[in-house]
């Protein structure tokens, strides 16, 4: 059960409300409830229920069945449902359940790098709807009010309103291959893979981790999602572009933070295009490279055999290069992997 501090956020967020609604017409504060209504209402009925059902031995070496739950919901007419990898990766049954009733589920495969599992339902309810993902490049800026549609434990889908609290690359030794969108929202059993909506009912993100120390979930951005669920559709796994280099941050007093090529690995796009160590980037694609963080963004929509353009900096000198972009191999994602399912899987079961 969720501890009375797990609601502080929420608390303090309703107690400031009435603050700053006394200091305008009552009319505004009346609108804004009214629309958090709208919101639920016009959404619910695209979450559903997750259930993964997993065969282990106990310590007796018998058969035990673990059940796990979480939150997922409808993205297409077609019965498509996104929820979280930890969650009905490798189950051995997975289903859903929508205005009580149960619904076998069969799974289209998962991103465990990003926590994100894509499943198409057997069978559709009479009744539900579904959220758009939009490919927008634009996340929702620092402070924004927005809505999560959960089901924590076993109650029905549930809202929860918090602010946009961080947007970022990483988290201590976690390097994020995109910027994740951080919340003030909790996390309780049963809330892994709930989406997050704006409040003009625009969904901006799938919740795939948590931070406990700050009550605080982080939410991968719809565009990031979009990107995954078509390569799950269209060939059931995700594959991750690579051009083969590492950066790193270097800040001097004449030029201020530049990203510079820290290593350049052999046999890749980048040292048959002709980079070296040193060089420090400008662009990659459409992406100005400024941070570590533009870097991730830009080769996370790329696509394996997609050319892209990079403009480096040598010795004040800019270099054009034109490269094919090829594929991340799964050993090298392993370790991401493995901290990704450690900063995941707290308190699903």
């Amino acid at each position: 059960m969720r501890r009375i501090f797990d609601y502080l956020p929420l608390i303090c967020f309703f107690f400031t409300i009435p603050l700053v609604a006394a200091g305008t017409e009552n009319g505004d504060f009346l609108s804004l409830q009214k629309r958090l209504v709208g919101i639920f209402e016009e959404n619910k009925d695209a979450i559903v229920h997750v259930k993964a059902a997993y065969q282990r031995l106990n310590e007796d070496g018998d058969p035990d069945i673990e059940v796990r739950m979480g939150t997922g919901f409808f993205i297409s007419r077609e019965g498509h449902i996104l929820t979280n990898a930890v969650l009905a990766s490798d189950a051995d049954r997975v289903w859903v359940v929508h205005h009580g009733i149960e619904y076998p589920a069969k799974s289209f495969g998962d991103d465990k790098f990003n926590n994100l599992s894509l499943l198409q339902l057997n069978n559709l309810p009479g009744k539900f709807n579904f959220l758009h993902l939009t490919d927008s490049p634009d996340l929702p800026a620092i402070g924004t009010m927005v809505v999560r549609l959960s089901t924590p434990f076993e109650l029905n889908p549930t809202p929860y309103l918090g602010l946009i609290a961080g947007q970022e690359s990483g988290f201590g030794e976690r390097k994020f291959p995109c910027t994740y969108i951080r919340t003030s929202i909790p996390r309780a059993v049963g809330e892994d893979g709930a989406p997050l909506l704006d409040l003009n009912g625009n969904l901006v993100g799938v919740q795939i981790g948590i931070l406990k120390e700050l009550q605080a979930s982080y939410f991968l951005p719809t565009r990031a999602a979009l990107r995954i669920r078509d390569d799950l559709l269209f060939s059931g796994k995700v594959t991750y572009g690579w051009i083969g280099f590492d950066v790193e941050e270097q800040n001097t007093i004449k030029d201020g933070m530049q990203i510079v090529l820290s290593r350049v690995y052999a046999d890749t796009p980048a040292e048959s295009a002709g980079m070296f160590p040193g060089d420090i980037l400008v662009n990659i694609g459409d992406h100005t490279i400024k941070q570590v963080s533009d870097v991730r963004n830009a080769i996370f929509y790329t696509r394996e055999g997609q050319f892209v353009s990079i403009k480096v900096k040598r010795d004040n000198e800019e270099l054009d290069y034109n490269m094919r972009v090829t594929v991340k191999q799964f050993e090298e994602l392993e370790e991401d992997i493995k901290l990704t399912q450690e900063f995941s899987k707290e308190d699903i079961e």
